[in-house]
């Protein structure tokens, strides 16, 4: 600990003498957020199930040096990322790691195109029903023809070449995007392959994944009426078996979702429904679960919250980052209201009441109860100052007879859950 803290010392040192002579200007941005958590018996049973309560941290730094009016460099790292309150720091074992340099990339503008080349930010398209924020290696050409933008993006999500006797066995992303910007309205196309070579060495068993992710989205205000919409689609080759004889498996996912909101006064009230596909375990030839969607998009802090307890039910939630496997084959429907009502100026109070089923129980069994169970959550978010937010959320989940397959009981107790942040952006 001590000789990296000699070296970031240096570093920043030098940065500090060369910076006046720079002929470049430096930018900031971030923030800094601690948060706590408490989960009740998330295994569904009052008999033997415990609660559970702890805090992370994370601080960020966004940097931007912009050499010129036509060429910047992008960077961004986190420090204590999700790090909980009371862990040992050890800074080269997971998850104690103080700072992850996550993006560094370059933007320049040309004469007929943009390009950005290096670490970015990936993941993340139309509406967020379907984000999943992370970092990416990748080269982006942007062109601007207004209300246009047109973006064709490569990426290199994996890289097992390296170093290896076979070759061919990376995973590669070749990606098309247009938005259509204009007053009221904000819609635009997404069309990527995606070809995954990664269990392509592994004898018998050796396949390739090779398909097509489809996704449009359309928002926007139409009178009092805000409105979102966004499909995602993945067709093609889920496993193409190399060995003579073996099943292979068809992608046919669909995911959806929509929702409308309008306001009263202080008062803003929407409804929605989303929809992910589960995969019907009696079609050996076709691989339909989508994923539940994205892990940015946590409307619920049990059912779909990304860092709920990831043992609800001894399966995990309705986020692909915590859900089992056999969850994510099951899919949703969800239908949720919810209402956010402001008194004053700075503090909005909010609720929220869903209610999810299964789209495909075959994964667990024969005659399962598709019912996950209703959600009731509120919540409240004060500004506290300029750029310094608190907010709380207290939610319940009265539990479905799905989790009982899932917990191997007759009979499964209720749950409840709280959560809480500071956050300063600067």
């Amino acid at each position: 600990m001590k000789r990296f803290s000699i070296i970031a010392l240096a570093v920043a040192a030098v940065m500090l003498f060369a910076i006046p002579a720079m002929a470049a200007d430096l930018s900031f941005s971030g923030h800094y957020r601690a948060r706590g958590y408490y989960n009740d018996n998330t295994d569904l049973d009052d008999d033997t199930g415990a609660s559970n309560s702890w805090m992370d941290m994370r601080f960020r730094l966004k940097t931007k040096i912009k050499v010129n009016d036509r060429l910047s460099v992008i960077t961004r790292f986190d420090a204590l990322d999700n790090k909980s309150w009371g862990d040992t720091d050890n800074p080269n074992v997971a998850p104690n790691q103080n700072i992850d340099w996550d993006r560094a990339y370059i933007k320049a503008k040309f004469d007929c195109f943009d390009l950005q080349l290096g670490r970015m930010g990936a993941g993340t398209w139309g509406t967020g029903f379907l984000n999943s924020g992370r970092e990416a290696d990748r080269i982006r050409f942007i062109k601007k023809i207004k209300p246009y933008t047109i973006r064709f993006t490569y990426e290199k999500k994996a890289e097992d070449d390296k170093g290896e006797v076979d070759s061919d066995n990376d995973e590669d992303r070749y990606m098309a995007d247009v938005v259509y910007k204009a007053k009221g309205i904000n819609t635009g196309l997404f069309v990527g392959y995606y070809r995954d070579m990664d269990d392509s060495d592994i004898g018998a068993t050796a396949y390739a994944r090779k398909y097509w992710f489809i996704g449009p989205y359309i928002k926007g205000t139409y009178g009092p009426v805000k409105y979102e919409a966004e499909l995602g689609c993945k067709t093609g080759d889920y496993k193409d078996m190399y060995a003579a004889g073996a099943q292979d498996q068809d992608y046919d996912a669909w995911a959806y979702h929509v929702n409308l909101a309008t306001d009263l006064g202080p008062t803003t009230v929407s409804l929605g429904y989303a929809h992910t596909d589960g995969d019907d375990a009696n079609d050996a030839g076709e691989y339909n679960a989508y994923g539940l969607g994205g892990n940015d998009w946590q409307p619920l802090l049990i059912l779909t919250g990304f860092y709920s307890d990831n043992t609800l039910g001894g399966a995990g939630n309705l986020n692909s980052h915590t859900a089992s496997g056999n969850i994510k084959k099951c899919g949703y429907d969800l239908y949720y209201g919810t209402v956010s009502f402001s008194p004053m100026e700075n503090v909005t109070v909010n609720g929220i009441i869903g209610t999810a089923k299964a789209d495909e129980t075959s994964t667990l069994g024969a005659n399962v109860d598709d019912d996950y169970g209703v959600e009731y959550d509120v919540g409240c978010k004060i500004k506290l100052m300029d750029n310094l937010v608190y907010q709380i959320k207290a939610a319940f989940l009265s539990a479905g007879d799905l989790w009982k397959t899932t917990t191997g009981t007759t009979d499964v107790d209720d749950t409840y859950s709280f959560f809480h942040e500071l956050k300063v952006t600067f």
